[in-house]
């Protein structure tokens, strides 16, 4: 096996059109990258219907030592030309299990592909180098900014899609050049997109106000309702999606104002279908009146309270603003909602 270090762009620049090989090091502080590049790996190396049999993932130190898994490594594919040996955690190992897969390196089976994953940056003890020298060594540090350009148009060609300059570049405005945001972008974009070949600006700013007023709904729906489970990971989805702390803020405080209007003039005896008679849709008429009977009066007194405090940590930038916006989430749903048959 030919040894060699490489940095990751270089790697998925040949790994299409070179042969695979069978040991693999990955090291380095971008998480993401190393991520992409062992399934880029295992897609090469076995179709999905042969990973069953032939793809272990190993957790080093807790799962199996060096020696166990030079021994896994030898055994013979069933049923497919290759197997694949993933081991996390590599760092973890002791000297003498990486001298055992040391070992194993300068002779390995041609019909297997071990790869190991190190959490650490550099592996600077010397029988780790020994292990380096001889394996198929990729380091996966952030791209510049000059790559990124590059790795979108990548990313988006897995999907079988491409991008324009324009909206490329409109992405890494919005979005930045963390690597995993973006991807995240990226499979919005084209689950929003569907067969649409190319992605242009105007369906980034489209996807963008689709997605984000679906999300800020849901969680506005998940508050009325109580939802604890659905509010706290709405939260995080529209943090994720980009939504600023003061838009999100605002959506949940309009949400609520609406529905304590609604619940004062019930308490004032008038009929709800004299208060929502414009409302055509007889599911939406019983949504929103179950929602206003989720709280009292005085329970949307505490919540007004909880939202102010919020946009005073806001204002003054202190503290975790998420987390303060999820122990909301937490009282509103487990302190203030009543039982639902309180009300009628």
């Amino acid at each position: 096996m030919a040894k060699k270090r490489i940095y990751y762009t270089e790697f998925r620049r040949h790994l299409d059109s070179e042969e695979l090989k069978t040991f693999y090091l990955f090291t380095g502080a971008e998480v993401f990258l190393k991520e992409e590049g062992v399934r880029a790996i295992v897609d090469k190396a076995l179709p999905a219907p042969e990973r069953s049999m032939n793809l272990e993932t190993l957790y080093a130190d807790t799962d199996v030592s060096g020696r166990e898994a030079s021994d896994r490594a030898l055994t013979l594919p069933f049923c497919a030309a290759r197997r694949v040996i993933l081991v996390r955690q590599a760092d973890k190992w002791r000297q003498a299990d990486v001298n055992a897969l040391l070992a194993y390196a300068r002779n390995p089976s041609l019909s297997t592909v071990v790869i190991l994953v190190s959490q650490e940056e550099r592996l600077k003890q010397s029988h780790w180098k020994a292990l380096a020298e001889s394996a198929y060594h990729v380091e996966c540090y952030p791209l510049f900014d000059n790559q990124i350009p590059g790795w979108i148009e990548r990313r988006v060609g897995d999907h079988g899609k491409r991008i324009t300059r324009e909206a490329m570049h409109m992405l890494m405005e919005r979005v930045g050049h963390s690597l995993s945001d973006l991807d995240n972008e990226v499979n919005k974009l084209v689950n929003y997109t569907g067969a649409k070949p190319v992605l242009e600006a105007g369906d980034i700013l489209a996807a963008a106000g689709h997605i984000r007023q679906n999300s800020i709904h849901d969680l506005n729906l998940a508050l009325g309702r109580a939802d604890l489970t659905a509010a706290m990971g709405l939260v995080d989805q529209v943090i994720t999606e980009g939504m600023r702390p003061i838009q999100i803020l605002g959506a949940v405080a309009w949400h609520f104002r609406n529905l304590y209007a609604l619940r004062s003039r019930l308490d004032a005896g008038e009929k709800l279908e004299e208060i929502l008679g414009n409302m055509k849709n007889p599911q939406a008429r019983r949504e929103t009146q179950s929602q206003a009977n989720t709280y009292s009066r005085p329970a949307f007194s505490k919540i007004f309270e909880e939202l102010l405090k919020l946009d005073e940590r806001l204002k003054t930038g202190k503290g975790h603003w998420q987390l303060y916006m999820q122990l909301a989430v937490l009282k509103i749903c487990r302190q203030y909602a009543a039982p639902r048959a309180e009300f009628v």
